[in-house]
């Protein structure tokens, strides 16, 4: 084989890979414009509206006008399922929690519905969340908490041990959205329920070494007092001032 003929073969050599590169070449631009062809006639132009989060949305946040922004957005850069109108977010809650500045996706509102597993011998009991229950919005699932009556001047113990299986917009702002699930006793239920709807339960979250929980009344003066109570009382008075009063024995006489 003479060295021209070799320097013929390894142009053709060459020149082959040079067109092997360009038609892979071809076929990812060809690949990526599809996509972007795609994402065109997904959102009808180049650039797009997209809803973006203002600053942080936690999981349980009721979404506000406030919170979010619409903003251009290249096509090419848009996620999947993004939403494109104020009206698609606002009031809804979100479930997957989002970033300061990242457009928000139907993904940041998905259901997700777990059944709720009471421990055996209990019922799930679930109360509307306010400032009225004197309990932090961000308790957590398997805390345990105890539940009180409040009255006048006092408070009345319920029940305690109360395992919390869900907060329900949890981070959000306080409202008819908010509740918290709880594991309660059967036979405590209509009295939670009675305070609950009465709007003097409160909730308490007792540390680990708290073993003994107290219920507190006040003790009030009688309005006023019978005949028949202050003759009692005065026999009462008497009996003791006699039965305290030291004995004289006779030789103490003199």
């Amino acid at each position: 084989m003479s060295r021209r003929f070799r320097a013929v073969l390894a142009c053709a050599c060459a020149t082959l890979a040079v067109l092997c590169c360009l038609a892979y070449a071809d076929g990812v631009r060809a690949e990526a414009e599809e996509v972007r062809s795609a994402a065109i006639a997904r959102y009808g132009g180049e650039v797009v509206t997209l809803v973006v989060a203002k600053g942080p949305l936690e999981e349980g946040r009721v979404v506000t006008e406030a919170d979010v922004v619409e903003r251009e957005w290249l096509a090419d850069l848009a996620p999947a399922d993004a939403l494109t109108s104020l009206d698609d977010v606002v009031g809804r809650t979100v479930s997957v929690a989002a970033a300061q500045g990242s457009p928000l996706t139907s993904l940041n509102f998905r259901e997700s519905r777990v059944a709720l597993e009471p421990p055996s011998g209990h019922v799930a009991l679930t109360v509307p969340l306010s400032d009225k229950l004197a309990i932090s919005r961000d308790v957590g699932v398997g805390s345990n908490v105890a539940a009180y009556e409040a009255e006048d001047g006092g408070a009345r113990l319920i029940a305690s041990g109360l395992e919390v299986l869900a907060v329900s917009g949890q981070g959000s702002t306080v409202g008819s959205s908010s509740s918290l699930t709880l594991a309660v006793m059967p036979e405590d239920v209509p009295a939670l329920l009675a305070a609950s709807a009465a709007a003097t339960l409160r909730l308490v979250v007792p540390a680990d070494d708290v073993t003994a929980l107290v219920s507190s009344e006040a003790t009030q003066a009688p309005a006023s007092v019978g005949p028949e109570t202050a003759a009692a009382d005065l026999d009462a008075a008497t009996t003791t001032n006699a039965t305290d009063r030291p004995t004289t024995r006779e030789g103490d006489a003199s």
